[in-house]
């Protein structure tokens, strides 16, 4: 309940503070377990996914945001679960793989912390592990804004990436880091093309 009357009350936020355009929609699939894979340049990215569809994103959350009684409360209450990214955290590992097997959404960004630029060679190969042991969908997902008021936001939602030749093979990770750098240069595909669409600035020469 918490997180359908957040939902509402943001996307009204985001509609009337910017210049809000959400296009591919059609491309998140209606059932079963979807991962939205994103680029990651502010701690608004995780609202801006959610947006994109009626169905609940859950996410992995670094440990620290935790740590405070209210933090956790609401967190947890929005589907947050979190991750101690000081070494291999298995329960977190395992709480994604439950969430996607039972059809859940999980918002994922690669590069595991906010930068300015996406690089595909600095991804995490997490998101290729999670979508072959879960055998969910992997959704690319371009985030181009400022996030400065009244400035546009615009995210561009690609076609679910095609796995069909690695699935029910042995996993090893340069095949995993193989995926995700795949889907993460379809996720710098997917920012130029917006960039390429927007109409010019009103300074513009």
């Amino acid at each position: 309940m918490l997180y359908k009357i957040a939902w509402v009350l943001l996307k009204i936020y985001f509609f009337i503070v910017y210049r809000f355009t959400i296009r591919g929609r059609e491309n998140v699939p209606a059932s079963g377990g979807v991962i939205f894979c994103a680029n990651h340049v502010s701690l608004m990215d995780p609202v801006i996914l959610a947006m994109i569809t009626r169905r609940q994103v859950r996410y992995v959350a670094k440990r620290e945001l935790f740590n405070g009684s209210f933090a956790s409360f609401f967190l947890k209450r929005l589907g947050a679960f979190p991750v101690d990214r000081s070494k291999t955290d298995m329960t977190a590992y395992k709480k994604a793989i439950e969430l996607l097997k039972n059809g859940e959404v999980l918002g994922v960004f690669a590069q595991g912390a906010r930068f300015k630029e996406l690089d595909a060679k600095d991804a995490k190969a997490g998101v290729a592990l999670f979508a072959l042991k879960s055998d969910a969908e992997v959704v690319p997902v371009a985030i181009n804004t400022t996030y400065k008021p009244f400035s546009r936001i615009s995210v561009n939602v690609g076609k679910p990436a095609d796995l069909s030749g690695y699935r029910d093979k042995k996993l090893k990770s340069d095949m995993l880091n193989e995926i995700t750098e795949n889907i993460m240069n379809e996720v710098e595909r997917l920012m130029r093309d917006a960039e390429a669409t927007e109409p010019p600035r009103p300074d513009a020469r």
